[in-house]
Formats: structure tokens, C-alpha cells, sequence
């Protein structure tokens, strides 16, 4: 949740910052309420507002009336030291204050009401997105959708509803591969186990991915098994299906950072775990690569939050065309700090690496997008902080995060723009 903190008391500003930087949210400081109004009027991606009211440069009803004015629905927080303030808040009713906290206030209070205001949102955002999901979603993906195949894996019968599923006429796709319908992200090794226990007479049970003739994803649970003559000889395939699409979308919801589409720190901590576990069973390194925006402070100080966004946009972009692979993962951390988890065989030399980050630096500084404060090459960039793990390793989550952020932090103070690979 993008945050919009005004305040101006500098002591405060230092304790915000102290116990805000390890949120999830990303937190906008501005000390003068100009400066707040201008944001809110640049910037569609706040979502909270958290203002004192001491010292203004405007009336305090006219200030209110306009942040209302300019964001109909937001919820405002207000701080004070003035006490007679929640008195006359009440006149304010209709500005739907969502609360006032007297200065000095515990900030864990503060966190309990942004965390209860995020709980609501996650929760309204998705009974919203099922509603909408529940109004195209046709009957008859309740049914069972069913399909059979020759040995050689050529469609020999499939069920209306399943081809209304996926926007095909049956006679499109009788005597077409199956293979029509896989995804080209699904994971290769899926497949591999799928043939070994039809090969063996035996059936598979999972969930896949598939594509509908306009290339959207589809989700399904999926039981596939041999069939058999009455000698008991196979003489095809069959499968059916449960469409799970829905769930799947908003069990991704729930993993994604709403402005750039990628993995959210959420989700970024349960990955790094299972990847670390699962490069150790295969017997390969995991590459972790840490990556922040150059100077993007002054890039927001210079062309303002929304343009800010639209830089962090493109750079997820980039991100996402480079994190393909069935195990590459790409994350927003928070503010301009992104990361992607990876793994390469341990034959890889080093070379590798350094290839891959270097594409993704370069890929960024060829956008060419003007940051004249990003001192002595006017466009923005990334620096990049790499730690491999290495098969023979034993390191916790936590210390391959650190590795890897030493190696962004040398990259920063050494003049940005560049990659370096942890060197214990």
C-alpha cells in the first residue's frame, strides 16, 4: 500500500523513517501540505493519507475539503497536538475521518490501523475481483471437461463444454495434438512424469496450465489414465478436468504488488526458502540478484511520483522478460528495490552470471528514460547486487539476502550503474 505521510517535525520524520522502513508499504514523507495536495493531484496510487494539522499554510477544513475533493474514498489519518481538535472534528463528519491520533502517539497504534485499513483492502479488492470474475464465468465450468486421445497423443473425441472452455469448435480439434492446449510456461519435468506413469499403465493426478485460443491462461485440476480393450491393452489416453481459474487468480492476487504486476516481499520470503531447499535436492546453484533504482529519490523530487511509477513500470518489465524459466522469480521489495531468484548448474561458469545481470543493466540504461539528477549520464539506471549459492554452501535465507545486498551496497557507493558479485 503506497502511503502519504505529511509531516514536518523533523524528529518525527526520523522516527518514521525508523519504524516504517520495514514495512511492506511504501511510504511518501513530504513536510509541506502544498506539496501533499500536488502529489495527490499527480499521483493515482495513494492510498492512504496520514497528515498533521499543526502549522498549516491552509484553513484546516479547507485543506481537508480538498484532499476529499481531489480523492473521494481515501482514508485520512490525522495527527495533532492540539486536543481541542477532535472537537471540532465532529463537524467534519462528512469528510469521513478515519481517525485522529494526539501527538505524542504510539506508533503501534499507527500499525495497527494501517494493518487492519490493508486487511479491509485486500479483502474488499478481492470479493470485487470474484464478482467480476463470477459474472463472465459461464455455468458450465462447474462440469467436468473431458478429452481423449490415440497412443500418438491426437485428439480422437473432447466434450462441448471443454471446447467451449478454450473458444475452440470440436472439429478444430479432432485429430490435432494435444500438445495444442500446453502452456509454454509449464514446467517441462511436469509433463516428463506425466508420460512415465502412463507409460507404466498407471494415472496422473495434478493441476496444469493451459491456453484458450486467444492465449489466456487456464487453470485445472486434471486426472489423466490410460484406457484399455478388453484385453486390458492401452489403446489411448483420457482426462478429465476441474476448472480452478478462479481460485488460481486470486491466489495470485495475493502474491503480486498491485503497481508492477511482480511478486510482492510477502511472497519473496517463502520463495527464497523453497528455492534454497530445492536447488539443494537438484544439485544446482541459486543465483540471488538484488537491484535499486539510481538516485530514484531525486528522480521522484524532479518529475514526481507518477512519472516515478511509470519508471518502475518499465523496469518490472524488463524484470519480467528476463525471469521466464519455470524457477526464475521476479519481485518488487518495496519502493525502488526489486529482486529475482534464479538457479544455473553448477558447470555454469561465473561468465554466466555476469552476462545475465549485465543484459538486464544495459536493457534499462538503452530505455533512455531522462533523469538529469542521476549524476554524469542523465538517464536512468539500475545498479545490482549478485550472491551465488553454491551447491557446496550451507548459508540461511537471511545471510544469502544479506550477501547480496553488500554486493548492492558496493555497487551503489562505487558509482552505481553496475553489477557486483558477492566475494566472501
Amino acid at each position: 500500500m503506497k502511503i502519504l505521510y505529511v509531516e514536518n517535525d523533523k524528529k518525527l520524520i526520523a522516527c518514521i523513517d525508523k519504524h516504517c522502513s520495514k514495512t511492506t508499504h511504501e511510504i511518501i514523507l513530504i513536510e509541506s501540505v502544498i506539496d501533499a495536495l500536488l502529489c495527490l493531484k499527480e499521483s493515482n496510487e495513494v492510498e492512504l493519507i496520514i497528515t498533521e494539522l499543526n502549522h498549516l499554510e491552509l484553513d484546516i477544513l479547507s485543506y481537508l475539503k480538498e484532499i476529499r475533493n481531489l480523492k473521494k474514498d481515501i482514508p485520512i489519518i490525522i495527527t495533532s497536538n492540539n486536543l481541542d481538535l477532535k472537537v471540532s472534528l465532529k463537524e467534519f463528519s462528512e469528510l469521513n475521518i478515519l481517525s485522529v491520533l494526539e501527538k505524542p502517539f504510539d506508533f503501534d497504534k499507527l500499525k495497527m490501523l494501517i494493518e487492519k485499513l490493508d486487511e479491509n483492502k485486500r479483502s474488499f479488492h478481492y470479493k470485487e475481483k470474484i464478482r467480476e470474475l463470477k459474472l463472465f464465468i459461464k455455468p458450465f465450468k462447474e462440469f467436468s471437461f473431458y478429452s481423449e486421445t490415440d497412443l500418438e497423443g491426437k485428439i480422437v473425441d473432447i466434450s462441448d463444454s471443454f471446447c467451449h472452455l478454450v473458444g475452440f469448435k470440436k472439429e478444430e480439434l479432432i485429430g490435432k495434438k494435444h500438445s495444442i492446449f500446453k502452456h509454454p510456461m509449464e514446467d517441462n519435468t511436469k509433463y516428463k512424469e506425466i508420460w512415465k506413469n502412463l507409460l507404466n499403465g498407471n494415472s496422473w493426478v495434478g493441476e496444469l496450465k493451459c491456453l484458450d485460443k486467444l492465449g489466456n491462461d487456464i487453470w485445472y485440476k486434471t486426472i489423466i489414465f490410460p484406457k484399455r480393450n478388453e484385453n486390458q491393452e492401452i489403446i489411448g489416453y483420457a482426462a478429465k478436468r476441474q476448472d480452478i481459474t478462479e481460485k488460481k487468480y486470486v491466489e495470485l492476487l495475493s502474491i503480486t504488488n498491485d503497481l508492477t504486476g511482480l511478486y510482492n516481499k510477502r511472497f519473496f520470503k517463502q520463495t527464497l526458502e523453497n528455492e534454497r531447499n530445492r536447488v539443494r535436492r537438484d544439485k544446482k546453484n541459486l543465483v540471488f540478484i538484488m537491484i535499486d533504482v539510481d538516485n530514484f529519490k531525486k528522480y521522484n523530487d524532479l518529475y514526481g511520483h507518477l512519472k516515478g511509477d511509470q519508471v518502475l513500470k518499465q523496469i518490472a518489465e524488463i524484470l519480467k522478460i528476463n525471469s521466464r524459466r519455470t524457477n526464475d522469480f521476479a519481485f518488487r521489495l518495496g519502493g525502488e528495490e526489486f529482486a529475482i531468484i534464479t538457479s544455473i548448474t553448477p558447470t555454469l561458469s561465473l561468465s554466466k552470471i555476469i552476462r545475465y545481470t549485465e543484459k538486464i543493466r544495459k536493457e534499462v540504461l538503452n530505455k533512455r528514460i531522462e533523469h538529469l539528477r542521476n549524476e554524469n549520464i542523465g538517464f536512468v539506471t539500475v545498479s545490482l547486487g549478485v550472491f551465488n549459492y553454491k551447491l557446496e554452501m550451507n548459508y540461511s535465507c537471511d545471510e544469502i539476502y544479506r550477501f547480496a545486498d553488500i554486493a548492492l551496497y558496493e555497487a551503489k557507493n562505487s558509482g552505481r550503474n553496475k553489477v557486483v558479485i558477492y566475494n566472501k
